[in-house]
């Protein structure tokens, strides 16, 4: 599916060598570091910090709630089917805000993976999972990991694992792969 993103600002690197990423948020100075990336994973930053980049596509009307809302950063799996979605927030994340972000994340994840699955050929059903990264969370178990559950704007159930904001932190304890 990387042949389908456009340039080095979308397209992020992997530490093949650590087998890890970095993920930023420049505005308020926050990062992480995840170890554990699977080979032939992609990653793509979907919060690009730019004028064309905060729209989806310039067919959508510009500042349409929800369409052009998205996470920060998307991490494909392909060996293993996976999506995984991660949204970088500070002490006190708005949830209706990220829960839109997960969605309409995941509405135009799906969007990449039909157009790739027709240009070669390929059928492939990704499975998403959703990481919030927020300082709100730490240590709130034993694990350092809790599942929120919540609903989104058409009341559908969905969960989110947030592991609080560690400096780093391992891609297995948080999905299994």
């Amino acid at each position: 599916m990387r042949e389908i993103f456009c340039d080095s600002q979308v397209l992020q690197g992997i530490d093949q060598l650590r087998r890890e990423i970095i993920l930023k948020e420049e505005e308020n100075n926050q990062k992480i570091i995840i170890g554990g990336i699977p080979d032939n994973s992609i990653l793509i930053k979907l919060d690009v910090n730019q004028n064309n980049y905060k729209q989806k596509s310039f067919y959508l009307r510009r500042g349409k709630e929800f369409i052009h809302k998205g996470c920060d950063y998307a991490l494909i799996l392909p060996d293993q089917g996976k999506i995984i979605l991660f949204e970088l927030k500070s002490s006190k994340p708005k949830e209706k805000r990220y829960v839109d972000q997960f969605r309409a994340s995941e509405i135009f994840m799906k969007y990449c993976n039909n157009l790739n699955s027709y240009l070669e050929n390929l059928e492939v059903e990704y499975e998403f999972h959703r990481i919030l990264f927020s300082y709100k969370n730490n240590n709130t178990t034993s694990s350092g990991i809790i599942d929120l559950t919540t609903k989104d704007r058409n009341d559908n159930e969905i969960i989110i694992k947030s592991p609080g904001f560690p400096s780093r932190i391992k891609l297995q304890k948080i999905v299994n792969i």
